[in-house]
């Protein structure tokens, strides 16, 4: 449950500034993933992650019809604490401006016949500010401007490029980071 809300957390300071309805995850097709190395499978997986932090992007908090493209990019347990947080933060008529931006991938761990992979990332969130109603910045005071993630995408024969994102969570800020 820490876990759950700490990559919460992490996922709304990429693009809102905090984030985790439940729905099954896709079933993997009988055959699984169809890359020729790991190199094409992180590919896939690095294309996936950089179009959710882009739908993350676009997101307008009072349209909730702009929350669709996050949605598009999760599965499972991730899927249903974003469809939570974003309906719970148009609700409250919070607003969200500025974008993150990645600034470094790294491709760590490509699980066996690729219908798993996990990516860690550098996202520069230094001009993401998030105010509730009454215009009170809901970003934390020590937010560090630089975010480092961990990544986890599972195979999805509806995805697009292969892969939905089922975790995004919080590391321990590397040096390699930092500007």
């Amino acid at each position: 449950m820490i876990r759950r809300a700490a990559a919460a957390a992490i996922v709304l300071a990429l693009a809102l500034g905090m984030t985790t309805a439940c729905q099954p995850d896709p079933a993997p097709s009988a055959s699984g993933p169809i890359f020729a190395n790991e190199e094409e499978a992180f590919a896939a997986a690095e294309e996936t992650y950089r179009a959710y932090v882009d739908a993350l992007n676009q997101v307008d908090l009072s349209d909730p019809e702009t929350f669709e493209a996050v949605y598009a990019w999760t599965t499972g347990d991730f899927n249903a604490g974003e469809r939570t947080t974003l309906s719970k933060m148009h609700a409250e008529a919070w607003t969200v401006s500025g974008e993150s931006e990645i600034t470094r991938i790294d491709h760590l761990v490509a699980g066996e016949s690729f219908m798993d992979v996990m990516l860690g990332s550098c996202v520069d969130v230094s001009s993401v500010v998030l105010l509730d109603a009454e215009g009170v910045s809901k970003v934390a005071p020590d937010r560090p401007d630089m975010q480092m993630t961990e990544v986890d995408l599972q195979w999805s024969e509806s995805s697009p490029t292969g892969y939905l994102i089922s975790e995004v969570a919080g590391a321990e800020l590397e040096p390699s980071c930092l500007p």
